[in-house]
């Protein structure tokens, strides 16, 4: 979904979250065509830090400007390329079959589509290693937060923290794993869809019409005459 730099300009300057809430920044500057459609964002990170999104990462809704998380991006078109490939290599397996297209046609749409397999399986495995390191990322960095928000608690009860200040780190912290787990959440459900829609693409693939072989050539047939042939010997 392209985004109009009408629907950017209001935000700039200001913070920006991603699709859990989570705040990325600060959109400094906004990149665009000459037909006002946004290209990509400059996201201020922090004072040091700058970077820039492409627009195929940002969401407007009713909520506003929103940050897609990077891997659901990519998780989203994989999807759809994966239901694509199986729908139109079923279609044209079901065609063939019906004798509704050309053998010839068949052959060249059938191999155009198994390269195409060939190289969505590629995709597959290079996503889904990448899916699982971030599943990896999120599950530690939960860990950590946990583990900072114990010290802090056990500071806290021995009265060497005020509670305003316990109380406000820890709804940073409580809110940091809800979020995180959240996105931990979409990941595997990600996962889930990713793998079944492999399995459907195989098993279409694998479960292809058999062509039909060409019929061989007719035999010729010589008639044999009924009357004997004489022959005669020069001497």
């Amino acid at each position: 979904m392209s985004i109009a730099i009408e629907g950017v300009a209001p935000v700039i300057g200001q913070a920006v979250t991603d699709i859990y809430g989570r705040k990325i920044g600060v959109l400094v500057s906004v990149y665009s065509d000459v037909d006002g459609k946004v290209t990509a964002v400059e996201i201020m990170i922090n004072d040091s830090h700058y970077e820039t999104l492409p627009s195929e990462r940002l969401e407007h809704g009713i909520d506003g400007l929103k940050v897609v998380p990077e891997w659901l991006v990519e998780a989203r078109k994989l999807e759809r390329k994966l239901d694509i490939l199986k729908k139109r290599f079923k279609a044209t397996e079901e065609l063939y079959k019906k004798n509704q297209i050309p053998a010839h046609a068949y052959r060249e749409l059938k191999e155009k589509f198994s390269k195409e397999v060939e190289r969505a399986k590629v995709e597959v495995k290079n996503l889904k290693d990448a899916l699982r390191k971030r599943v990896y990322e999120i599950e530690n960095f939960v860990i950590h937060v946990e583990k900072a928000m114990t010290h802090l608690m056990v500071n806290y009860t021995a009265g060497e923290v005020p509670e305003n200040s316990f109380k406000t780190s820890a709804d940073l912290m409580r809110f940091a794993r809800q979020t995180a787990l959240e996105e931990k959440k979409d990941l595997e459900k990600h996962m889930t869809l990713i793998e079944k829609l492999e399995q459907e693409l195989s098993a279409v693939t694998t479960s292809g019409v058999e062509e039909q072989p060409l019929a061989p050539p007719a035999q010729v047939t010589v008639p044999v005459s009924a009357t004997p042939v004489s022959v005669k010997v020069v001497s």
